[in-house]
C-alpha cells in the first residue's frame, strides 16, 4: 500500500510536470505504431482456393517459397530420429537395503540381551511385547507386513541373516535392472534408447532392451535368483524372504518423455526451411485461370515477402503520421484552450486514455471487419462489420467531462486514426466523424442518465442515414448491402449510449470529475453532509442556502454553469464543521470565542476551515470542482478585522500581512469568482441596517468594487460586464429577501394599555363587542400558561 503523502506527491508530479505530455505524445505514437499499424496493401490478393483470377499477377522480384509440408516432414522426421531418454536410479539398491535395516533394528533391540542377562541365551522378550512394534515395522519398511510373517520372524529372534538375504536377492535383480513398463521400452528395440545415470549424468546407448526385467518378470525373477541363496532353508522362512523381497522391489530404470521432448525440439529447430525460388517476371497466377493450392501457396509467399520488405517504411510512415496529427491538435487547439488549463496534465491523460482505448478496439475489430466485407462479391470498403463500432461513445465521453468544442477535436483525431487502421478509408473517416460530433451535441447538455439511451437511439438514426448516403455514394445498389450497413449503422448508434453509460461513472472515479449528473446528485440537501451541516453549523447551513440561490441567479445572469455555481456555494463553508462556534453567524449565546483569543489565532483558526473544507470534501468524495471552490472561495483576500485589531495592538510594522491572508489559490473559473463574491455579499447583508433597495444596491456595488480592486477576479474570465450582471442579480434577490414589512403591534400590554383608555373616554371597541366570550378568554388566555408553552418550545 502506498502511503498518502507519497501518493500525493506522485499526483502532484504526473499533474504538474511538462514532461509528462511529451511521454504521452510518444507513448500514443509509439501504441499505434507497433500495435494498431495498418493491414499492407502492396499486393491487394483476395482470392481463396478454387476462385477464378480476375488479373494476371506477376512476381515483382525474386522471391523464395516455403514448401511448409517438406520442410514440417523433415522436422518431424528429425524429431522422432532421437532417442528416448531413460534414467537409471543406481542409488536404489541401497536406498532399499537402509531401509530394510532400519525396520529389521526396531524389533531387532528387544532381543539384545541386558548386561546382566549376557550369560542367558534363552532370555527373549515376549510375542505380545515385540508384537507391539509391529506397526512402527511396517512404516518403516515401507510394505504391509501379516501377523503370521510377523510371528515366524519373531521365533527367529528376527535374525540379520534373513535382511542381509532379501538385500542380497534385490540387490542381484536391480543390478540387471527393471524397467516401469517394459511393452513401451520395446516399442523402441529397433533404434535403442539412451540409459543415463541420474546421480554421474553419464549416458549410454543400449540397443538390447530384451535384458532390461519389466515388473512382472522382476517378481517370478525373485523365487528363481533365491533358490540358489535360500537353499537349505526353512520352509517358511524361505517364502517370508521371497514375498518380502517381491514387495519391497521397484523399477531403477524409467522413461524421462520432458528430456527427450526437449531433445527432440533442439534437433527439429536445427532443420532449415525447404525452399523453392521464384524468379522476377514469373507469371504466378494468368487471368481467368482457377486458384490450385500451388498457386495458392505461391500468391500467399509473394504477399508475405512484399509486406515484409515495406514493413519498416510503413511503420515509419503510420508514426509520422500520428506524430504530426497530435501535435497540430494539441498546439492549435487544446494547448490553451479554458477549459483545459486547470488540471490542464490530468485532462491530457484523460484524452489520450479514451483515444487508446477505442484505438483498440477498432484495430480489433479492423480484421473481422475486413474479413466481412472479402465475402461480398462488391467491394464496400471497410462499411460492414466497422458500422457497428460505438466509436461515437469516445466523443460522448470527452463531451460529458470536458465540453463539445474538446470532443470536436477529439473526434478529428480518433477518426482519421480509424481511417488509417481500417485501410485509409474515406468513408470509414466520414462516417465516423460526423457521428461523434454529431453524438457530443446530443449529450453535451446531459442532466439525467436516460439521455444517455435517449442521445443514443437519435445518433441511431443519424447513423443510418449516413450509412445509407455514404451507399449511395459508393454506387451500391444492392437492397441485401444497403439494409445491412443500415442495421449496423443503427446498432453502433445504440451501443455508443450504452457504453458511455458505462464509461462515466468509471471516468468519475479514475479522473476524480464530476458531470452534471453527479452535481445534481450532490445538490440533494438530504445528503449526510449537508444535514450534519444544517444540525451541528445551523448558521452556516442557512449561509449557505442563500448564497446559493445568489450564486445560481448570478450563474443564469451570465451565462456559467448554473448548477456547479449552486452546489459549489452549498459545500463551499463544510470546513467550519470543525470549529462551528467560532463563526459569527453559529454563535447564538451572545459569547463571541474570539474575545479570549489573540488576533492571529483568530485568524489561523478562520484560515484554517478551508483546509479543514477541503479534506472534508475528499473524504466525502464530493468532486474537485467542489474542493477548488472551497480552496478558491476566499482567494487571497485580507481578513481585516483581525489585521486591524493586531495592528492596534502590536503597531503596524510588527505584524505581517500575510499571515492575516487566506492562503488561496484566487478563484480560477467563473463560477469559483461568482462564490467569493455571493459569500461576501451575503455576509455583509447581515450586517446592514435597515436594508432598503437602494442601501443593498449600493453595499453590493461597493463589495464587489473592493474584492474587484484587490485583485481577487483577475485570474478568472469574469468581464466588468458579467461583474455587472452579477450586481445586478444580487440586487434582485437580497431585496426579495430583505424588504420592507410592516410592524405588527399586537402585544398584550399594549391592548390592555389601549382597552384602558378607551373605557376612560368611554368608547367601545367594535371589533371586540363582536366576538363571544369564548373568543375573548381566547384571546387573553392564561398568560402564564402560554408563558410556560413558549419556553418548553425554546422561545
Amino acid at each position: 500500500m502506498i502511503p498518502e503523502k507519497q501518493l500525493d506527491s506522485i499526483n502532484r508530479f504526473i499533474g504538474t510536470t511538462p514532461s509528462i505530455l511529451w511521454g504521452l505524445l510518444l507513448a500514443i505514437t509509439l501504441i499505434f505504431t507497433m500495435v494498431l499499424y495498418p493491414e499492407e496493401r502492396s499486393v491487394n490478393i483476395t482470392y481463396s482456393l478454387g476462385d477464378v483470377a480476375d488479373r494476371d499477377i506477376k512476381a515483382p522480384r525474386d522471391f523464395f517459397i516455403e514448401d511448409r509440408e517438406a520442410t514440417e516432414l523433415n522436422r518431424r522426421e528429425t524429431g522422432e530420429s532421437v532417442l528416448f531418454v531413460y534414467d537409471l536410479d543406481t542409488r536404489l539398491p541401497s536406498a532399499i537395503a537402509e531401509k530394510i535395516d532400519q525396520a529389521f533394528a526396531i524389533p531387532g533391540k528387544l532381543f539384545t540381551p541386558a548386561p546382566e542377562e549376557a550369560g542367558d541365551e534363552t532370555a527373549s522378550p515376549s510375542l505380545s511385547l515385540v508384537m507391539e512394534t509391529r506397526e512402527e515395522f511396517e512404516k518403516a519398511l515401507g510394505i504391509p507386513v501379516g501377523k503370521g510373517a510377523f510371528t515366524i520372524l519373531y521365533k527367529n529372534r528376527f535374525t540379520t541373516a534373513i535382511p542381509d538375504t532379501i538385500k542380497q536377492i534385490i540387490s542381484k535383480i536391480l543390478e540387471n535392472g527393471v524397467v516401469a513398463n517394459k511393452e513401451i521400452l520395446l516399442k523402441e528395440e529397433g533404434k535403442g534408447i539412451v540409459l543415463r545415470t541420474i546421480q554421474t549424468n553419464q549416458e549410454r546407448v543400449v540397443k538390447n532392451l530384451k535384458v532390461f526385467y519389466g515388473t512382472d518378470q522382476a517378481r517370478t525373477m525373485v523365487r528363481i535368483v533365491g533358490d540358489p541363496i535360500l537353499k537349505g532353508t526353512d520352509y517358511n522362512i524361505s517364502n517370508l524372504i521371497v514375498d518380502l523381497s517381491q514387495q519391497l522391489l521397484c523399477p531403477n530404470i524409467t522413461m524421462n518423455r520432458s528430456e527427450t521432448e526437449k531433445r527432440r525440439q533442439e534437433a527439429a529447430s536445427t532443420i532449415k526451411p525447404v525452399l523453392y525460388q521464384i524468379k522476377a517476371g514469373e507469371m504466378i497466377v494468368r487471368e481467368g485461370e482457377r486458384v490450385d493450392e500451388i498457386r495458392m501457396v505461391k500468391l500467399r509467399a509473394l504477399k508475405s515477402q512484399t509486406q515484409n520488405k515495406n514493413i519498416l517504411l510503413t511503420r515509419t510512415g503510420t508514426a509520422l503520421i500520428c506524430l504530426f496529427t497530435l501535435m497540430a491538435i494539441y498546439i492549435l487547439l487544446l494547448r490553451e484552450h479554458r477549459k483545459l488549463k486547470k488540471h490542464h496534465n490530468k485532462n491530457i491523460i484523460f484524452l489520450s486514455s479514451i483515444l487508446i482505448f477505442f484505438l483498440v478496439t477498432a484495430r480489433l475489430a479492423a480484421p473481422i471487419a475486413n474479413r466481412v466485407n472479402q465475402d461480398f462479391t462488391v467491394n464496400l470498403p471497410s462499411l460492414s462489420v466497422s458500422m457497428a463500432l460505438p466509436l461515437a461513445a469516445g466523443a460522448m465521453t470527452v463531451c460529458l467531462f470536458l465540453g463539445f468544442d474538446v470532443a470536436i477535436s477529439f473526434s478529428l483525431v480518433l477518426s482519421l486514426l480509424t481511417a488509417i487502421i481500417f485501410s485509409n478509408s474515406m468513408e470509414i473517416f466520414i462516417f465516423f466523424f460526423l457521428s461523434s460530433i454529431t453524438a457530443a451535441y446530443w449529450i453535451k447538455d446531459t442532466r439525467e442518465r436516460k439521455s444517455f439511451i435517449t442521445s443514443g437511439l437519435k445518433l441511431a438514426l443519424f447513423n443510418t442515414g449516413i450509412a445509407l448516403s455514404l451507399n449511395i455514394y459508393s454506387a451500391q445498389p444492392q437492397l441485401n448491402i444497403i439494409v445491412q450497413n443500415c442495421l449496423l449503422a443503427l446498432s453502433g448508434g445504440i451501443l455508443s449510449g450504452i457504453l458511455t453509460a458505462g464509461l462515466a461513472p468509471l471516468v468519475e472515479i479514475l479522473f476524480n470529475y464530476t458531470t452534471e449528473i453527479k452535481r445534481l446528485e450532490l445538490s440533494n440537501l438530504d445528503r449526510p453532509i449537508m444535514r450534519r451541516l444544517m444540525i451541528e453549523a445551523p448558521g452556516t447551513y442557512n449561509h449557505s442556502i442563500i448564497v446559493a440561490s445568489l450564486a445560481e441567479a448570478a450563474a443564469a445572469a451570465i451565462g456559467a454553469s448554473i448548477l456547479k455555481a449552486k452546489v459549489c456555494a452549498f459545500y463551499h463553508d463544510i470546513g467550519k464543521l470543525d470549529k462551528p462556534l467560532y463563526f459569527i453567524e453559529n454563535q447564538t449565546d451572545g459569547k463571541n470565542r474570539h474575545d479570549k483569543l489573540s488576533p492571529s489565532m483568530s485568524a489561523l483558526i478562520l484560515i484554517q476551515h478551508i483546509k479543514r473544507g477541503v479534506e472534508i470534501a475528499k473524504e466525502n468524495k464530493l468532486g474537485m470542482d467542489i474542493v477548488d471552490a472551497i480552496k478558491q472561495h476566499h482567494g487571497t483576500s485580507l481578513i481585516r478585522y483581525f489585521y486591524n485589531k493586531s495592528v492596534n495592538l502590536h503597531g503596524e510594522d510588527a505584524v505581517k500581512e500575510n499571515d492575516f491572508r487566506y492562503p488561496g489559490p484566487k478563484p480560477q473559473t467563473r463560477e469559483a469568482g461568482i462564490v467569493m463574491l455571493a459569500d461576501v455579499v451575503e455576509a455583509a447583508m447581515r450586517t446592514l441596517d435597515k436594508p432598503t433597495s437602494a442601501r443593498i444596491q449600493g453595499r453590493v456595488q461597493e463589495l464587489i468594487n473592493n474584492i474587484f480592486a484587490d485583485g481577487q477576479l483577475e485570474e478568472c474570465e469574469l468581464t466588468l460586464k458579467d461583474l455587472h450582471q452579477i450586481a445586478k442579480s444580487f440586487n434582485q434577490i437580497l431585496t426579495g429577501i430583505y424588504h420592507h414589512r410592516i410592524e405588527y403591534s399586537d402585544k398584550p400590554q399594549e391592548k390592555k394599555k389601549a382597552k384602558g383608555q378607551e373605557k376612560q373616554n368611554g368608547k367601545t371597541d367594535h371589533s371586540d363587542s363582536d366576538l363571544s366570550g369564548k373568543d375573548k378568554d381566547n384571546r387573553t388566555g392564561d398568560k402564564s400558561k402560554n408563558s410556560g408553552n413558549l419556553k418548553r418550545l425554546g422561545i
